[in-house]
């Protein structure tokens, strides 16, 4: 029985990831912040509260470990953590323990086309770099780049739910994503299997304007596509990055770079989007 470690476990990925390696036998740790955060992870053998803001909280968390499943990372900086403090320190503060715990492998998922958005994007550069810390560690590696989760796709059933969709330029750049199902899965195949890096995607490749469109479907409803032109998204990104807080200018900063990017990796998995976009109506509805 492999003893795994899932950091990022109470996250959209982190959860499947719980789960799927509780599928397959493993026994499983999941760190989370809070202890009132166990609850939300029942397929999880233990629980390790600790902050990776606060190394000092760490201290234990990878004994016995076989190997480190990190999901670890933020979207939205907030003023006291951003893509410096989690995706990079948090992280690396994660790999230190790994390493002074004997860990054999360390997986980590970044994102597609990290390497290329160094330097101009924020949340790319704090995932790269610590890529780069991990590549270069005692441990032996798995970097798992997805090219963006259903999860994420969610802004345009908002957007549909609220009869307008924005597309960047012509919409027509590409996107395969994955779902946290399937994704858990290909990290555990690529971490087991002793891959050293991987993209994937999952298995149905779309234009932007094609999940609009699928977005309106799903919804029922007429759905106007506004076309936003690519330069106006620079120069407003470029704007925000002089007058604002990272919180605020970086989550635009990785939009306008992966809007305007095909993000297409090799297909895999079964789960499609427009079953996903079936599945998020139906709970609303629910949840009503």
């Amino acid at each position: 029985m492999k003893h795994v470690l899932v950091a990022g476990a109470t996250g959209y990925l982190g959860g499947h990831l719980v789960t799927e390696l509780s599928r397959r036998g493993c026994r499983v740790r999941a760190l989370a912040r809070r202890p009132e955060q166990a609850d939300a992870l029942p397929a999880a053998d233990e629980v390790f509260v600790g902050r990776v803001t606060d190394p000092a909280t760490l201290a234990g968390v990878a004994d016995g470990v076989d190997t480190v499943f990190s999901a670890l990372g933020i979207t939205r900086p907030s003023d006291r953590s951003g893509y410096e403090q989690v995706d990079y320190g948090g992280n690396l503060a994660l790999l230190r323990e790994a390493e002074r715990a004997g860990v054999d492998r360390f997986a980590y998922v970044s994102v597609l086309n990290g390497p290329a958005m160094r330097g101009r994007v924020r949340l790319a550069e704090a995932k790269e770099r610590f890529v780069a810390e991990l590549v270069s560690s005692s441990l032996r590696h798995t970097v798992i780049r997805p090219t963006g989760f259903f999860a994420d796709m969610r802004a345009f059933l908002g957007m549909a739910e609220r009869g307008r969709c924005y597309l960047v330029g012509a919409g027509q750049q590409r996107i395969n994503p994955i779902s946290g199902r399937d994704l858990a899965a290909a990290c555990a195949d690529a971490a087991f299997r002793a891959v050293e890096e991987i993209e994937v995607g999952g298995p149905d490749v779309f234009t932007h304007e094609q999940i609009a469109r699928l977005a309106a479907d799903a919804v029922n409803r007429p759905v106007r596509l506004t076309h936003l032109p690519p330069a106006l998204l620079r120069t407003l990104t470029a704007a925000l990055r002089l007058v604002s807080p990272e919180r605020i200018y970086g989550p635009l900063q990785f939009f306008q770079a992966v809007m305007t990017a095909d993000m297409v990796a090799p297909c895999t998995g079964g789960d499609h989007l427009a079953d996903f976009f079936r599945q998020e109506l139906a709970q609303r509805t629910a949840s009503r």
